[in-house]
C-alpha cells in the first residue's frame, strides 16, 4: 500500500516546490518581443536581438550589475534601436531594476543591482590629486571631472535643487587637494550671500557680489591673462598642462542670469553687463590653456542667460532639474533635466558626449567651514605708538614693526 503512495507522494512535492525564477536575459527577451523590437522576417514572424552572453559590471573590486550583449538583426533600423535607448523605464519597470541601454557592436542592456542613493554624503569621496573632481554617484559609480582635459563647465538648475551646494562642494575638495596650487576668483549675484564668508579663505581671491564688483573683479582678470598670455608666448608654451606650473585659477559665477542686460537696467548697467559677458565669453575662449577655469552657472538658462560663446567652449554641461523641456535643451542639448524628480535634491544629468544621470555629493555650510577653516588668510598685529591695535590682512601690509600670530 506504501509503495502505492509513494509516486503521487513524489509528484504532489515537485509541484509545490518553488519555481525557479527567471533569468533577467529571458525577460529582457520577453520585453523585446511584447514592444515588438526587432525585424519582420519573409513569413512575419518577429526576429529579435539574440542573446550573446553576459559581463560583470564592477566598480573598483564591487560588483554593481550585468550587461547583457545581444547581436541585432540585419536591417533592424538604427531609429528603433534609438528609441529603445530612450525608453528604458520599459525595461526598468518590467526588471523591477535600475537599467541603462547602449549600442556599440552589440546591443548592451545594463542592469543594475541598487538605484541611485538619494542622499551622497561628501565624507564618502575618495581622494584624487590630480585635477580632477567628483560630480556625483551614478549607477557605474561616482562620475569625476578632470578640468585639465576639459577646462569650463556650465551648471543649470532652478533654486533649491542643489546646483549651489554643487559648486561649494567643488571649492571645498579642490582646496582640501590643492591648498597650494589653487585660487578662486567668485561672482556671487545673489548679493555675496553664498560665497562671500569664504572670501578669508587664503585661496579665494576675491568674491564679487553685485554687477560693479563684478566689472571690477573681470577687469583685473582680463589684465592678469593678458599678462599670462605674454609668459606663454614668450616661454613658446601652449598648454599649461605641457608646463611644470602647478597653479590652476578658478572663475566661478553663480547666478549668471543677473549678467543679462534687462529693458530696466540704465545705459550704465548694460554697458558695464555687456562687459561682464564679454570678459567671460573671452575667458571661455583662450584662457582655458593658460590655466583658467570657468564654472558658469545659472538657474534658468537661455539664449541671453548662457551666452553661446561661453556654451560652446563648456564641453561639461551639468544640470539639476529645470522647469521645461527647452531650458534642458538649453542647458545640455538634450531634454531630460525637466523629468529629474522634485523630490530628491541633488539629483542631475551630467553631459559631454553621452548622458549620465548621477546624485552630487552633498555637503553643508558647517561642514564646509569645518574642513576649511584652517585656510584662513593669517592676519598681522599692527601696534601703532597711541597703543591703539588695529589688525589686518597680512598681503594688504608693508610695515616692518609687525608682530605675528599663527
Amino acid at each position: 500500500m506504501l509503495e502505492l503512495l509513494t509516486f503521487p507522494l513524489a509528484i504532489l512535492a515537485v509541484a509545490m516546490l518553488p519555481r525557479a525564477a527567471e533569468a533577467d536575459h529571458k525577460k529582457i527577451e520577453r520585453i523585446m518581443k511584447n514592444i515588438g523590437y526587432g525585424i519582420r522576417g519573409k513569413e512575419g514572424e518577429l526576429k529579435i536581438p539574440k542573446y550573446k552572453g553576459k559581463q560583470s559590471i564592477v566598480d573598483g573590486e564591487e560588483s554593481i550589475g550585468t550587461t547583457y550583449l545581444y547581436s541585432v538583426p540585419l536591417g533592424l533600423p538604427a531609429s528603433k534601436m534609438t528609441k529603445v535607448e530612450s525608453e528604458i523605464n520599459i525595461f526598468s519597470d518590467g526588471l523591477n531594476k535600475p537599467v541603462e541601454v547602449e549600442y556599440k557592436k552589440f546591443l548592451k542592456v545594463h542592469v543594475f543591482d541598487e538605484e541611485l542613493p538619494e542622499l551622497f554624503p561628501y565624507a564618502e569621496l575618495p581622494s584624487k590629486y590630480d585635477w580632477s573632481v567628483p560630480l556625483g554617484k551614478s549607477l557605474r559609480g561616482i562620475i569625476w571631472h578632470n578640468f585639465d582635459h576639459t577646462p569650463h563647465m556650465t551648471a543649470a538648475g532652478t533654486t533649491r535643487f542643489g546646483k549651489t551646494v554643487f559648486l561649494r562642494m567643488m571649492m571645498t575638495y579642490l582646496i582640501e587637494h590643492h591648498q597650494n596650487n589653487v585660487e578662486f576668483y567668485v561672482i556671487d549675484l545673489k548679493g555675496g550671500l553664498e560665497f562671500s564668508r569664504y572670501g578669508v579663505l587664503q585661496q579665494v581671491k576675491e568674491v564679487a557680489s553685485d554687477i560693479y564688483e563684478a566689472a571690477e573683479l573681470l577687469q583685473k582678470l582680463q589684465s592678469m591673462f593678458a599678462e599670462d598670455f605674454k609668459y606663454f608666448k614668450q616661454n613658446n608654451y601652449a598648454n599649461i598642462v605641457d608646463t611644470k606650473i602647478k597653479r590652476r585659477r578658478y572663475v566661478i559665477v553663480d547666478e549668471a542670469a543677473q549678467l543679462a542686460p534687462e529693458k530696466f537696467h540704465s545705459k550704465e548697467e548694460k554697458i558695464l553687463l555687456s562687459y561682464c559677458q564679454g570678459v567671460l565669453s573671452e575667458l571661455a575662449r583662450v584662457a582655458g590653456a593658460l590655466g583658467y577655469r570657468l564654472i558658469y552657472a545659472t538657474q534658468y538658462p537661455t539664449a541671453d542667460t548662457l551666452p553661446r560663446q561661453i556654451k560652446q567652449n563648456a564641453d561639461a554641461k551639468i544640470s539639476f532639474r529645470l522647469p521645461s523641456g527647452y531650458a534642458s535643451k538649453v542647458a545640455i542639448d538634450d531634454e531630460g533635466a525637466e523629468e529629474l524628480p522634485s523630490n530628491i535634491k541633488g539629483r542631475a544629468i551630467f553631459k559631454t558626449h553621452e548622458l549620465r544621470e548621477l546624485q552630487a555629493p552633498f555637503i553643508s555650510h558647517e561642514e564646509m567651514w569645518e574642513r576649511l577653516e584652517k585656510y584662513q588668510e593669517p592676519k598681522v598685529l599692527e601696534v601703532k605708538p597711541d597703543d591703539v591695535v588695529e589688525y589686518r590682512t597680512e598681503e594688504n601690509e608693508t610695515r616692518e614693526d609687525l608682530v605675528k600670530f599663527e
